[in-house]
């Protein structure tokens, strides 16, 4: 099911991100006018997305791989070759500043900008997305897609870091929608008590089949993967404060306290209230990011 590219070519928007963003001074404390705080906000958000649009250059060369860079509007920052590829257009196109409506056709660009509101809305990754994709060359393909939310030190969101892996011979077929509607409801509503049997009608697929997908995919048991995903939503919740480790268990899908002690154990490697009493102790600032890095 090959899409054809449907994007005009126009001007772009450019969001300037380079080496003068870093060297206006960043400022908080009392005193700080209205026009001020704007201008160390605006400071904070250029050197954030100038130093994430680094890390596009580790991704060039690399087979398979898609990194992209984008500002709060959605706009284009940094991206690695890939995207152009992809895309059809020659290196020098002019493209920071442009939107995923204006770049990919309308069945692609519809999800991952859902994906992208998701992210902001939420200030939450979103991590192993089974999305439709351009292959380098216009084919049609698949990919897994990891999104975060990119945030200064105090929180404030300024864009999102989005990081795509080409899933190697797995053919697009007419009814894609339903696979990814299966995956989606391990990924985004992992609370719910679907079964395999529920996900894999949901898929179009027999259990087997469903089964081996996943486990192609993902390199695990749908089984697995649903809990790895109720886990992290756990750790999430663990970092607030009023929520008893049952209301934790039950609100992530779990059937008891202890299923989901035995299982946050094995995944993260300590107990729900070690990784509470963990978080606690961080200093602040000392984590780049406001989830767990252990789970995988």
């Amino acid at each position: 099911m090959q899409e054809s590219m449907r994007a005009p070519c126009q001007p772009p928007l450019r969001v300037e991100a380079g080496p003068s963003a870093l060297g206006r001074p960043w400022c908080e404390g009392p005193g700080l006018s209205r026009e001020d705080e704007s201008r160390a906000d605006a400071a904070t958000e250029q050197a954030l997305l100038f130093g994430a649009a680094q890390t596009a250059m580790l991704f060039e060369g690399l087979a398979g791989f898609l990194f992209v860079v984008k500002d709060r509007a959605g706009r284009y920052v940094s991206f690695n070759a890939s995207l152009l590829q992809r895309l059809g257009l020659p290196q020098d196109a002019a493209l920071r500043g442009r939107t995923v409506t204006e770049l990919w056709p309308e069945a692609l660009s519809c999800r991952y900008r859902a994906q992208d509101e998701w992210v902001l809305s939420r200030r939450s990754p979103l991590l192993y997305q089974l999305d439709p994709i351009l292959l380098p060359g216009g084919g049609a393909g698949w990919c897994v897609t990891h999104k975060y939310p990119l945030c200064s030190a105090g929180g404030q969101l300024h864009g999102i870091l989005c990081l795509s892996k080409d899933v190697p011979g797995l053919r697009r077929d007419a009814d894609d929608a339903t696979l990814v509607e299966a995956v989606d409801a391990m990924t985004k509503t992992c609370e719910r008590r679907h079964s395999v049997a529920q996900l894999a009608g949901m898929a179009g697929l027999s259990q087997a089949r469903f089964s081996a997908l996943v486990r192609r995919v993902f390199g695990m048991s749908p089984q697995e993967f649903i809990v790895r995903h109720r886990v992290r939503a756990a750790c999430a919740l663990l970092r607030q404060e009023g929520e008893s480790l049952m209301d934790v268990a039950l609100g992530c899908g779990f059937y008891d306290q202890a299923q989901f002690s035995r299982q946050f154990r094995r995944v993260v490697g300590m107990a729900p209230s070690a990784y509470r009493r963990q978080w606690a102790t961080q200093p602040t600032g000392m984590m780049p990011w406001p989830w767990e890095p252990w789970v995988h």
